[in-house]
């Protein structure tokens, strides 16, 4: 029964991300006071690669067989340091990118809604893992308070200063949130299947990391039948993914430019997001006709 079948897939969850999450603080408090600080920083990767094991293994084995059509490079590498650019549709979107890149690239950090970090477990797990949470502000809002502005950009700083340690796949979902009809039509949004992308974010991580950041990978996802929920997938009714990985080389002078102060650079920078956008916009019709 799927109402079953989803209370199961719920439990699992759960229950992984409470232990699992648990132990990446616990180890998280420990390290920056411990001098054993150079292998628990180690093992803090380790727990969280078997977060993502746990519920690839556990999570799928529950639902029905979900078929996943992929177009990704074979040369991809766990020590590479990787820039992932994804559209967004659905919680579902975070799931499926740990899942197919599990054991190809390294573990994914992702930029948050600050809202997830009061998630039980997941959140502050995400926090001890250095994830970026960001505020999202109206311009209105901005406006009577013009201290809040550039504090995404202060955490994309923080965040990315620690990222210097270890290879690491920063995911940047550039549309900001979850693309909607209502969404496409309050941005009037030039593209048909996107959203606009912000920029800014993806920048400071290019400035933050500088020449260790050489390889962007345009990731596409589409739903054939329907953009799926994640109760939709809990209970087994997402029956087919699409999904296209495409490696790009980050220019090399895009890398350590001041993205506030260099108007020059910004405009160029926008250009070459804006091209990729198109292009993802042309792939998403070309794989939802195909």
């Amino acid at each position: 029964m799927p109402w079953l079948r989803a209370l199961l897939f719920l439990l699992i969850g759960f229950l992984n991300t409470a232990v699992m999450g648990s132990v990446i603080v616990l180890l998280a408090l420990f390290t920056p006071m411990s001098p054993l600080r150079s292998r628990l920083v180690p093992c803090i990767h380790h727990v969280s690669e078997a977060w993502v094991w746990g519920n690839k293994n556990l999570l799928f084995a529950v639902i029905p067989p979900i078929r996943i059509d992929i177009d990704m490079p074979d040369d991809l590498k766990t020590n590479g340091w990787y820039l992932l650019l994804p559209n967004h549709q659905s919680w579902v979107d975070i799931i499926l990118l740990f899942n197919i890149f599990h054991h190809r690239i390294p573990f994914l950090k992702f930029f948050l809604k600050y809202e997830l970090i009061y998630i039980p477990f997941l959140g502050i797990a995400c926090k001890a893992l250095n994830m970026p949470f960001m505020k999202r502000y109206s311009k209105s809002y901005l406006e009577k308070h013009p201290e809040k502005k550039g504090e995404d950009l202060l955490n994309t700083r923080k965040a990315c200063a620690t990222f210097h340690e270890h290879p690491v796949a920063v995911v940047n979902f550039m549309e900001g949130t979850r693309r909607s009809p209502d969404k496409m039509k309050e941005q009037q949004s030039p593209y048909q299947h996107l959203l606009r992308p912000k920029a800014g974010g993806v920048a400071f991580v290019l400035s933050a990391l500088g020449p260790s950041m050489q390889s962007a990978l345009d990731v596409t996802l589409v739903y054939p039948d329907r953009v799926p929920s994640l109760a939709d997938l809990a209970c087994g009714r997402l029956r087919h993914v699409k999904i296209h990985v495409q490696e790009c080389v980050i220019p090399a002078d895009f890398r350590g430019r001041d993205y506030e102060n260099d108007a020059q650079y910004r405009d160029r920078f926008q250009s070459w997001i804006g091209e990729l956008w198109k292009a993802k916009d042309v792939r998403i019709s070309s794989m939802l006709n195909s």
